[in-house]
């Protein structure tokens, strides 16, 4: 008989596996950092003989709670319910959604407010008040300009945030009965002046108006100034009054500084 030929198959050992599932984590890592996908580009103008650098900026994402009075079906049906509720202090914004017309009564940064806000009302009022939740991702842009229009860009978008804090807790306090209406305008127009000196400085940006960022933040600013401005004028007859205008601006500034976000990121 004939000797049989017996193949011996040499198992890897447990280190060659290793090496081999590290080899090939190491092949995915370095795919993905070169698919990765890379911040938009932005380039601010500047004087001619001004020097410039690249610099990547981030806009931290941006979250707000909205106590819902209700969901109607035509804008005019939430108007009308709208002008019950401002004089008792509700900001009565109008929002369109898929559903229907929301009316938007205050803004939060904590979910837990303004669920707490939404069902005392629902308890002491009868109402069906519900959260409705708006939010932003991180926006990271790649700028070229100067230092100081970058810088200045960036001072911008923080104002903004916290300017609209700054007029909601000025609400709170009224409601609170802790400052006058008197107190109240005053502040309104301190922040509407610091949002001014922003504005002065945005505009003077060499084509700061053809530059997609740059418009985005004078928009937003302009806005959130005028409206500031208008405030702290208003002669509301009492402190819930003024108030609940207060915090329509508040809803405001909040929605439209998320979709701002929302658009740099589609970049």
């Amino acid at each position: 008989m004939g000797e049989r030929v017996r193949v011996r198959r040499e198992r890897p050992s447990a280190l060659s596996r290793a090496l081999a599932l590290m080899l090939t984590m190491l092949c995915v890592y370095l795919a993905t950092l070169g698919t990765s996908a890379a911040p938009p580009e932005a380039v601010i103008g500047t004087d001619a003989d001004a020097p410039r650098v690249t610099e990547e900026i981030v806009f931290e994402p941006a979250q707000a709670y909205f106590v819902s009075l209700g969901t109607y079906a035509s804008a005019e049906e939430a108007r009308i319910e709208a002008a019950r509720y401002a004089p008792r202090g509700a900001g009565g914004y109008v929002l369109e959604t898929d559903d229907g017309f929301m009316l938007l009564g205050a803004k939060y940064t904590s979910e837990a407010d303004a669920r707490r806000v939404a069902e005392n009302l629902s308890e002491t009022e009868g109402l069906s008040c519900t959260v409705y939740a708006q939010s932003a991702e991180r926006v990271r842009l790649r700028v070229t300009a100067t230092e100081e229009h970058i810088a200045l860009v960036c001072e911008a978008e923080a104002a903004l945030r916290a300017i609209a804090g700054e007029t909601a807790d000025i609400a709170a306090q009224l409601d609170r009965a802790e400052i006058d209406p008197e107190a109240a305008r005053t502040l309104l127009n301190m922040a509407s002046g610091r949002l001014d000196d922003l504005l002065g400085g945005l505009r003077a940006i060499p084509g700061a108006m053809e530059n997609e960022v740059c418009a985005r933040l004078i928009a937003l600013v302009e806005q959130f100034q005028a409206s500031l401005f208008v405030l702290s004028g208003e002669n509301s007859k009492t402190s819930l009054s003024l108030s609940g205008k207060i915090k329509y601006n508040s809803i405001e500034a909040a929605l439209e500084h998320m979709r701002c976000l929302r658009e740099l990121n589609a970049l």
